[in-house]
């Protein structure tokens, strides 16, 4: 009785291996890769990030006439990620969210300011919802 459930077991594995080896050499090839295409669909999809660094962007928010009236606080963080795009960035993502985090911890101030429940209002925007 033994010998005849190892004899099935060892059919078993056999018939499913041959199968399978079977199935797998007369598997068609998967089709060629055109290199040329994934090339242009990749120079695409740069081209958006390279209008993002432009220096024409930084006119306005750099220019003296708007730092006087507004702060450096834009300028700093549009110039940071400009400097995060392509492959040569200088800059990492972390360092221009903490100009970003500057930015909006200065404007959170200044609304709160103008509340009757200084602490309260701060508490509003330091919640995590």
């Amino acid at each position: 009785m033994i010998t005849l459930i190892i004899a099935g077991v060892l059919g078993g594995i056999a018939v499913t291996s041959g199968v399978w080896v079977y199935a797998e050499r007369h598997k068609e090839p998967p089709p060629a890769v055109d290199v040329a295409a994934v090339v242009e669909s990749v120079l695409e999809l740069h081209k958006p990030a390279a209008n993002l660094t432009q220096p024409d962007l930084l006119k306005v928010p750099c220019s003296s006439e708007y730092i006087e009236s507004n702060g450096d606080l834009l300028c700093r963080e549009m110039f940071c990620r400009m400097t995060t795009r392509g492959v040569d960035a200088k800059t990492s993502g972390q360092e221009c969210e903490a100009i970003g985090n500057i930015i909006n911890k200065t404007h959170v101030i200044e609304l709160c300011k103008a509340q009757p429940d200084f602490d309260a209002c701060i508490d509003v925007f330091d919640k995590r919802l």
